[in-house]
């Protein structure tokens, strides 16, 4: 497992099997695109021409003056216009052994020269019988005063923000899916939820004393297409001043079912 300028990481278990696949050389954020189960089964939608910031598996945020998650003023409302930032990613560098499979990373986010955050990510693997499980850390401390809010496209009252770490199913597995626990619904803030398709499922953990919301979408309902994500501020704006930090662990598994 080998970081270099040209090429996107694979990461491999210690058998040889592909794990995943880290996009870090992208203008606008690092993501997984290919997240494998151990049978080799990609749980990850490719990004559709409406919607090409869904990359993958990915972490961001929108804040009131900046927005790290659409990637055009084209994919934001029309009376909501919030200039576009970028997620500066710095080359994964490999994790020593004893610590794991996996990378540490730096990220810069800014617009132009305007820094708001500057991050700590770690991401490692662990193969266990029948799934990849995969830890994802993240340090996030504000350069400047910040209002993080719910989403570009929900600020009314009541309705739940989709940002943080998230990613869009793929249909032919998960079409149909079911998740659980069942009745677990967007605006919960699970320690644990599955979304299962066929042959396949992705739970998402966190520590209880985190509790970032979850927003849940399904094909076949409105908007149509799988997806999942849990964030900080998927409930109500969050507010951070310069040197405080926001702190998020994810245990994510890609299984075989």
């Amino acid at each position: 497992m080998n970081a270099n300028l040209d090429t996107p990481l694979e990461i491999r278990d210690s058998h040889g099997r592909l794990c995943g696949v880290y996009h870090y050389q992208d203008p606008f954020k690092s993501f997984f695109r290919g997240l494998f189960t151990p049978s080799g089964k990609d749980v990850v939608a490719p990004p559709p021409p409406d919607h090409p910031h869904h990359h993958g598996l990915q972490f961001g945020l929108c804040a009131s003056d900046v927005n790290f998650w659409e990637e055009s003023l084209s994919a934001e409302p029309s009376n909501r216009q919030i200039p576009i930032g970028r997620q500066q990613s710095g080359i994964p560098a490999m994790l020593p052994p004893a610590d794991g499979i996996g990378f540490i990373q730096q990220v810069v986010w800014a617009r132009d020269t305007l820094v708001t955050f500057r991050e700590t990510r770690i991401i490692s693997v662990t193969a266990v019988p029948g799934a990849f499980v995969w830890t994802w850390r993240t340090t996030l401390t504000a350069e400047r005063n910040v209002e993080i809010i719910k989403s570009v496209w929900s600020m009314e009252p009541g309705q739940i923000g989709y940002c943080g770490l998230g990613l869009r199913l793929a249909q032919d597995l998960f079409a149909g899916g079911k998740v659980y626990p069942p009745g677990t619904a967007s605006g919960d803030t699970p320690a644990s939820v599955s979304f299962q398709g066929k042959g396949a499922a992705v739970t998402f953990q966190q520590n209880a004393t985190q509790a970032n919301a979850l927003f849940l979408s399904f094909y076949g309902g409105n908007p149509d297409f799988a997806f999942m994500a849990l964030g900080p501020t998927n409930l109500q704006p969050r507010s951070l001043r310069k040197g405080e930090s926001l702190q998020g662990t994810y245990i994510v598994t890609v299984a075989d079912c």
